[in-house]
């Protein structure tokens, strides 16, 4: 196997740049719809209480979002994988160091948070009546998730890779 190249997230003032951007580009466009929306359609009261709840379940969500990533790694992996948590550079991050996998099956791995926990910050206050809590919910998740986003557009960006390995610090890519 042939090491392509190396890719340290929590380090990488640039790739940590363009996360930024990206998310601010989620958070002002999707602040504008959804303000847009509030004024055009009919929606649940919002008041400090709805805020609090709002910034409450944007907090609870970040670990919820890392344990999808825990149970993705475990599932793919036919649970070989000795997942690890940490927090650095204002970020909490799930590992699987020295777990290898196919790209398709790693990137999954990295977008597994992004669509089950979006769904659900999505779908639980639609169902609780309250549609715009919701699709603010939604899109401060997106707006969080463009780490991995950036790894799937770095691994999809190297045809030459045929596989992933995760590391304590990042992502290798491999070639077979």
């Amino acid at each position: 196997m042939r090491r392509l190249l190396d890719v340290d997230l929590l380090d990488d003032a640039i790739m940590q740049e363009r996360m930024a951007m990206l998310s601010m580009a989620i958070l002002v466009v999707g602040v504008l719809l959804g303000v847009l929306c509030a004024v055009v359609l009919p929606h649940e009261e919002v008041g400090p209480l709805w805020f609090v709840v709002l910034v409450a379940a944007s907090v609870a969500a970040l670990p919820v979002h890392e344990l999808v990533h825990a149970a993705a790694f475990k599932l793919v992996s036919g649970f070989r994988a000795r997942v690890t948590f940490g927090f650095s550079s204002w970020m909490l991050y799930t590992s699987a160091p020295g777990c290898v996998l196919p790209k398709g099956p790693f990137c999954v791995v990295l977008m597994a948070p992004t669509v089950v926990v979006t769904a659900l910050l999505l779908a639980i206050p639609i169902a609780l009546g309250f549609p715009l809590l919701g699709y603010f919910l939604a899109i401060i998740h997106l707006a969080g998730c463009t780490g991995d986003m950036e790894y799937v557009h770095v691994i999809a960006s190297e045809p030459a890779a045929d596989l992933v390995e995760d590391t304590a610090r990042g992502i290798s890519l491999l070639s077979k």
